[in-house]
């Protein structure tokens, strides 16, 4: 049976009835799974700082911060359909680069278009991504720097910054963990723990709540075991 690609997406809207309305119009779709749902931009950004997911459902009427105000605070890339009853932000959503602006009332087929439009892109970032040269491009020090992946040891979260942990050097950078490992390949890292990412290939051995990495022993959480001993015996 083939691979089906199963995307993550939360929505963000203070209007409590557009949220149930959309829940139940992307249950009639296929390979989505609602992760969360937020009624403001500031609830969504804290949720992002710590998970992952493929697209949001932005409303472009938010309090506290618009949606274009929520777009500009993301520290990273993630695909965005805004939904709007203004039609004019449609050139706007246009020049953020978003995916797609669906004006409200929304309906399953320009939906389900959208949803086509969202799997032929990730999938090309993909092939794009596996093309890439096997090191990782950073700012460190206000400089931009070159680390080969085969030498990254584990990456640790510190606040708004990740810490790359090399053999002989250590590099600090501004980015989310989700960040940093979209631009890892995802069989050579993995996730272990909210705060850490590893290289596979460096792990000795492990326990059932810790991994040793390259000498330094690491919290294994609990959301994260399985998938790191299937990915641990397939090395």
């Amino acid at each position: 049976m083939p691979h089906v690609m199963l995307l993550n997406y939360i929505i963000v809207d203070s209007n409590a009835f557009d949220r149930l309305y959309l829940t139940q119009l992307l249950k009639k779709t296929k390979n989505l799974q609602l992760k969360a749902e937020f009624s403001n931009a500031v609830e969504a950004l804290d949720y992002l700082n710590f998970n992952t997911v493929d697209v949001i459902f932005l409303a472009s009427d938010l309090p506290v911060y618009s949606g274009f105000e929520f777009i500009e605070k993301l520290n990273d890339k993630i695909e965005i359909i805004l939904m709007t009853k203004e039609p004019s932000n449609a050139f706007k959503a246009f020049e953020y680069g978003l995916l797609d602006c669906v004006e409200l009332p929304l309906n399953l087929d320009r939906i389900e278009k959208t949803i086509d439009r969202l799997k032929v892109k990730i999938d090309a970032d993909k092939i794009i991504q596996q093309k890439q040269e096997k090191f990782l491009v950073i700012k460190h020090n206000l400089k931009n720097e070159k680390i080969l992946l085969d030498k990254i040891n584990f990456i640790k979260a510190t606040g708004d910054y990740v810490k790359i942990v090399t053999k002989l050097k250590n590099y600090i950078t501004l980015s989310t963990m989700k960040g940093i490992m979209d631009r890892l390949p995802k069989n050579e890292f993995l996730r272990i723990h909210k705060s850490y990412i590893i290289n596979i290939k460096k792990v000795s051995h492990y326990t059932s709540n810790t991994i040793m990495v390259a000498g330094k022993e690491l919290p294994l959480s609990r959301n994260h075991k399985k998938s790191f001993q299937n990915s641990y015996q397939n090395v």
